[in-house]
């Protein structure tokens, strides 16, 4: 249950530096993020028994098949927003910077970068020898066309803050401009950026995969085309789409032509599992790879199977519940912290993960140089609870025991994802917590991928749990800008207070660490305080790995799709 933050972006990243050259600092965010390596290192538990190794896995040779939760289909970097897509489009589009295992930036499509003296204009320098998978040659016109779609008047998706802060946003945007004025294709090599303002995250919104304007290319406003290309997605990464089964599968074969190297597996499936069968699939030998719980129990099951490694670290996420504060029911902070004292989120957190997991109390993950103090950790107070309800205006009716205000029952949907362990476990909780105080919980169980649609695509909910893949640098704005208030949009809690707008523009208005964290660490105790969502678990994360795959590295900044041409299948058994 991940969606990935523009903050996404995934990978995307997205940090306090200002660089030149090929990824040279000019201050010190580099240094904050090497100084969190002992909390993003893995944790590796070898294959005790490679003889295990089951023989349908051996006998198949070329073909690496990755478990998890169904994409939506959503495969165009412009579009991507949820884990499970993202992994599709990393292994199809490449984009100008990657990052290293500590997050820093890294050259991609460009081998190198300059930043102004004034921080405003970034230059890249494409690589020679890159095609996209059809033969064209990748040329700053893709990229210029890339970002140019992110601007288009009828862009319904969610990765705004990547670009409106680039000169001619608006003009073209809202206007009859014919381009944005920021973005200017030097030669076939080179293209720059220049934004109306210092952004202190800024060189990782070149993180996003870039698109072959020959075989995208649009009329302004014309942005469908796009969006009716999504399972023809062609892109100048290391494989090639093949097919997609809704529900079931991802098909892709490897691109000889890729410019770091062929890959080393010809074919890659992306197989559609759940929680509840991935370690038996994992230990039949039918999937090499999958993220599994994180509790004590699944570790186990996991070794036993002998020919499994396993890689477990912090991951760079935190899991929630999201309240619509748009509704009256939760428009009240009262309401909302009232629900966070209420429940027993620490009894949860250590019985279900069972020492792989910290209760979680605001947007942070112990990945963050963020570092927030005076936090409140809302330990569970049933008394504290009933008075903030109470002084909200919701009374108790003594005959039905069911709070009331305006002749209306307390009464909350919930749109929650099937087939998920944790939800499983957290649904029993959090209805009879909440019925102690009066409150009626009804349950709406749905696949991922329909609560997605509700919940960001229609902002038609009142409550739902996730959890969030962060970006690699902390600033939040990529979900809880006011600009991310929109039908397809990150916030669809819809917050995003006056004060929380002036925190994110003064983080992300400098690239002095000290400052940015400052202001991030003001934010985070004022979303601490206001609770639109109630937060549960900073998780650490448990990735599956068969023995007989070598070269795979994941961890909180690298998710298993980095790197992947370098990856081999071997026979672990062999003498």
């Amino acid at each position: 249950m991940k969606r990935k933050s523009i903050a996404l972006l995934s990978t995307i990243l997205a940090g306090a530096i200002v660089l030149t050259g090929c990824g040279t600092k000019k201050d010190d965010t580099k240094q904050a993020n090497d100084a969190a390596k002992t909390v993003k290192a893995n944790e590796v538990k070898k294959a005790t028994d490679t003889s295990k190794l089951p023989q349908v896995a051996k006998d198949r040779k070329d073909t690496l098949i990755v478990g998890g939760t169904a994409p939506k289909g959503k495969f165009n970097p412009l579009y991507a927003d949820s884990t499970y897509d993202q992994y599709i489009v990393s292994l199809i589009f490449e984009s100008l910077i990657s990052n290293d295992a500590q997050g820093n930036p890294t050259p991609a499509l460009a081998k190198e970068w300059k930043i102004s003296d004034d921080g405003k204009t970034y230059t890249f320098t494409l690589v020679d020898g890159a095609k996209f998978s059809d033969g064209t040659e990748v040329t700053a016109d893709d990229v210029a066309f890339t970002y140019t779609s992110f601007c288009d008047p009828k862009y319904d998706g969610p990765r705004v803050d990547a670009v409106e802060k680039l000169q001619g946003y608006k003009e073209y945007k809202e206007g009859s401009a014919t381009s944005v004025s920021g973005i200017k294709v030097i030669d076939k090599k080179t293209i720059s950026f220049t934004l109306t303002e210092v952004k202190g995250p800024g060189i990782y919104d070149f993180g996003y995969g870039i698109l072959p304007k020959a075989v995208y290319n649009f009329e302004k406003g014309n942005i469908q085309k796009i969006k009716d290309s999504f399972n023809k997605p062609v892109g100048a990464g290391p494989y090639k789409f093949v097919e997609f089964k809704q529900g079931e599968s991802v098909s892709l074969e490897k691109n000889d032509g890729f410019y770091k190297g062929a890959p080393k597996i010809a074919k890659i499936i992306y197989k559609v599992t759940n929680d509840k069968t991935n370690v038996q699939e994992l230990s039949a030998g039918q999937v090499d790879i999958n993220q599994v719980t994180a509790n004590a129990n699944t570790v186990k099951m996991v070794q036993a199977a002998g020919f499994l490694d396993q890689q477990i670290f912090s991951a760079n996420s935190y899991s929630y519940i999201g309240l619509n504060t748009r509704l009256p029911m939760f428009s009240d902070k009262k309401v909302r912290q009232a629900l966070m004292y209420g429940l027993r989120r620490d009894e949860f957190v250590n019985s279900y993960y069972q020492g792989y997991a910290s209760v979680a109390n605001t947007h942070n993950a112990p990945t963050s140089w963020v570092e927030p103090t005076g936090i409140n950790d809302y330990k569970y107070d049933v008394d504290k609870a009933n008075k903030l309800l109470d002084e909200a205006g919701w009374k108790m009716n003594d005959s039905t025991k069911i709070r009331e205000k305006d002749g209306k029952p307390f009464e909350i949907h919930w749109l929650a994802t099937s087939d998920n362990k944790m939800m499983e476990s957290l649904i029993p909780i959090v209805k009879e917590d909440w019925k102690k105080l009066g409150i009626n919980v009804i349950t709406d169980m749905l696949d991922f991928n329909t609560v997605v649609e509700k919940v960001y695509d229609k902002q038609d909910f009142q409550m739902y749990a996730m959890s969030w893949s962060l970006s690699t640098d902390p600033d939040p704005s990529g979900i809880f800008s006011k600009s991310q208030d929109a039908l397809g949009g990150n916030n669809s809690v819809g917050w995003h207070p006056d004060k929380s707008e002036e925190l994110l523009k003064k983080g992300m208005g400098t690239t002095k660490l000290d400052e940015r964290k400052a202001a991030y660490q003001e934010w985070a105790k004022l979303i601490n305080d206001e609770v639109p969502y109630l937060f549960i678990s900073n998780p650490k994360w448990v990735w599956a790995v068969s023995s007989r795959v070598k070269g795979m590295e994941i961890s909180a900044f690298r998710d298993w799709t980095y790197d992947i041409y370098k990856v081999e299948l071997t026979d672990p058994t062999a003498k």
